[in-house]
């Protein structure tokens, strides 16, 4: 995704939306200017986090949905906020009303529910979905047509007969036109931070542990602002800054409203 501190409008029909200022903690059907993260929570809720000092902004509920959300992204190619439903049922969401329009249904069913990742790869313009439970979808959402990749498993020198416990997904280089770019992904049974190499077989190569416990259910995403990628995470209710290079997690503070499952860099 194209992570600067400009502020997404994540709707079908407006491009772009005034920005409120608006500094306060209470619910607002409006995303206030400074949040840069949006965190998903039960009950298809969203909190606005300003990552610079865990504050959180403002929260809604996204209405008009079937099902419970159990992901959200930006899409990179066109800068609108995408959700999964447990019902495998795609979303725009529109952050200034809170409403949700269909984009597609998936072609076969995801279940991995909230034990699961989900972020667009930026080169080919395609979702990813990996979980838990080994799923490894490859998703065009405009039609809802899904590759079942290989399952996710380590590879024959990482943890050999294990399996993964992935519980949320992030692609670094996110933005429009990006020409590379690579899968990370946490496992939360082990609070590590891993390659998935090649993605599409759904190898996962262990790049190191958090060194905390980052818990069974989280969201992952990397914003990436003039070549540099820098990745956000949240477990339970805490909010983390993630070191890439060796999976280490510094928090940034704890929020009200956990626990979160998801996350997405605006």
């Amino acid at each position: 995704m194209h992570k600067h501190r400009s502020f997404v409008a994540a709707s079908v029909i407006a491009g772009s939306f005034a920005l409120l200022g608006c500094g306060s903690s209470t619910s607002s059907s409006m995303m206030p200017s400074q949040a840069d993260l949006v965190a998903l929570s039960g009950g298809n809720r969203f909190t606005f986090i300003r990552s610079a000092d865990a504050f959180v902004q403002g929260s809604l509920t996204v209405t008009g949905v079937n099902g419970s959300l159990i992901g959200v992204d930006v899409r990179p190619a066109n800068r609108l906020l995408y959700g999964l439903t447990d019902t495998s049922i795609l979303y725009t969401i529109n952050l200034q009303t809170s409403a949700a329009t269909v984009a597609s249904t998936l072609s076969a069913p995801f279940t991995a529910g909230m034990l699961s990742g989900m972020d667009f790869n930026p080169v080919p313009d395609r979702l990813r979905l990996v979980g838990a439970n080994g799923q490894n979808f490859r998703i065009n959402v405009d039609t809802g047509e899904v590759i079942q990749d290989r399952p996710l498993a380590f590879g024959p020198m990482e943890l050999r007969g294990s399996q993964p416990a992935i519980t949320a997904a992030a692609y670094t280089n996110n933005v429009a036109g990006a020409q590379s770019t690579r899968l990370l992904n946490i496992d939360g049974q082990r609070n590590l931070l891993v390659l998935q190499n090649p993605p599409n077989d759904g190898v996962q190569v262990p790049i190191g542990p958090l060194g905390v416990n980052f818990g069974p259910m989280g969201g992952f995403d990397i914003r990436t602002a003039d070549g540099v990628d820098t990745g956000f995470a949240i477990g339970g209710s805490t909010l983390y800054r993630i070191d890439l290079n060796t999976g280490r997690a510094t928090s940034l503070g704890t929020l009200p409203g956990g626990p979160f499952f998801g996350l997405a860099a605006l």
